[in-house]
């Protein structure tokens, strides 16, 4: 998708039309009145006739209720025909205003797809030769059949060369404009991503430096407390409190220490199978790896690359399947790799992302699950750091219901 909007540049092409019909209008008065110049009536009042009233119809909610790219393509397409229309009255090929050819097939290059372009490029250079045939008493500056004059043929065939190359430079001109935006975008939105990240990381560390200190202090209290309490009689229900505040420390502190973990985790490049890479994956799904089905693309071929940080994404990604999947499905993890990387797929047969949360996912601290279920981390840590390795993470409907995860990383494999 490399067009302009169409929905921006429909009013403008609305807004020329009618600078055509006034120029029209001013022009038939000039050559008529200030030069005595007398032309023929019809192609001027039928072409901007029909001018005037298409565009009168672009206006209207009807026809900006369609799909604007063929609204302007049709437009260009039917400016094209009325200016043959006008032309074939008033001197055909010889007339200097075939050069409008050339702005259609330019409006079109830039703000329509390859198709729109090629069609009005093609109706332009059938409309030019058309010309040709308007009787020879129309030729005045030239003598003899206009299908046989060499000028005529030579005008025609560079009219030809110059709307080819219009079309194919503007467009590509456009695409690559359109193209650097894309990735200018993609630079930009890396860059934040990675912002947060560095925020995110900032924040995890003091955070676990700051409130470790205290939640051992309310650790240490509650205990002790506690063993008092026991001593006690009837105090039961202070005592179950008290252990609960404990239960709630050791969690808070947990939390703590896993998301530190996981914002600051780098993982040092060591060189492992994809069978152990697997094994690692397993080790610390613990019970849940029963449900996921692995298959490895030569699972004893050696990969260079920063294991723990590539276990953890994983893990995050098949947890993650695993909560969105119905009791009893399994979850499937593909692992394959050539000469240019390691492609990794995590797929379930769940309810799917739904379309209103499909682009907050990733999102640091952005989660579907219940509280204490998960902190919403998961998804974006995997994606800053396939990234930050020059790979990427994509979710994607899996055909048949589920989410596909899809991920990628550039590496070194090694037989």
């Amino acid at each position: 998708m490399f067009d302009l909007e169409p929905t921006i540049t429909l009013p403008w092409l609305v807004r020329l039309r009618w600078l055509f019909v006034v120029g029209q209008l001013v022009t038939w008065f000039v050559v008529r009145v200030a030069f005595g110049i007398a032309l023929p009536w019809w192609p001027f009042v039928v072409a901007t006739a029909v001018l005037a009233g298409s565009n009168l119809l672009l206006e209207t909610a009807a026809v900006r209720r369609r799909p604007p790219a063929q609204v302007m393509g049709v437009a260009l397409l039917l400016d094209t025909a009325l200016l043959t229309v006008q032309l074939s009255g008033l001197g055909g090929a010889t007339n200097p205003f075939t050069v409008m050819y050339l702005v259609y097939i330019t409006l079109s290059a830039v703000v329509l797809s390859a198709r729109w372009t090629t069609a009005v490029a093609s109706l332009a250079i059938a409309g030019f030769a058309l010309l040709f045939a308007v009787p020879a008493e129309m030729h005045v500056h030239h003598s003899g059949p206009p299908l046989l004059n060499p000028h005529l043929q030579g005008m025609w065939a560079a009219f030809v060369v110059a709307a080819a190359l219009t079309a194919f430079f503007v467009r590509r001109i456009s695409r690559a404009i359109a193209t650097q935006r894309e990735q200018i975008a993609s630079l930009r939105e890396t860059a934040a991503r990675n912002a947060r990240h560095a925020s995110l990381a900032t924040l995890a560390a003091g955070a676990a430096h700051e409130l470790n200190n205290p939640l051992s202090t309310i650790a240490v209290a509650a205990h002790e407390a506690s063993l008092h309490a026991r001593q006690l009689p009837g105090a039961g229900s202070v005592v179950s409190d008290l252990e609960l505040i404990l239960a709630q420390v050791e969690r808070c502190q947990q939390i703590l220490h896993q998301m530190a973990a996981k914002v600051t985790a780098t993982g040092e490049v060591t060189r492992v199978s994809a069978r152990e890479l697997v094994a690692d994956i397993r080790a610390q799904l613990g019970a849940r790896a029963e449900h996921v089905d692995v298959t490895i693309d030569g699972a004893a071929a050696e990969l260079a690359l920063p294991t723990a940080p590539v276990v953890q994404s994983l893990v995050a990604l098949i947890k993650n399947a695993l909560d969105a999947s119905r009791p009893g499905e399994r979850v499937q993890l593909a692992l394959h790799h050539d000469a240019t990387g390691l492609e990794m797929r995590v797929e379930d047969r769940g309810a799917g992302i739904p379309d209103d949360v499909r682009g907050k996912v990733g999102e640091p601290f952005f989660t579907t699950k219940p509280p204490g279920r998960g902190l919403g981390l998961g998804v974006f840590l995997a994606r800053v750091f396939f990234e930050s390795h020059g790979g990427e993470l994509s979710l994607e409907a899996r055909p048949g219901g589920g989410t596909r995860a899809r991920a990628r990383l550039p590496l070194e494999v090694t037989a």
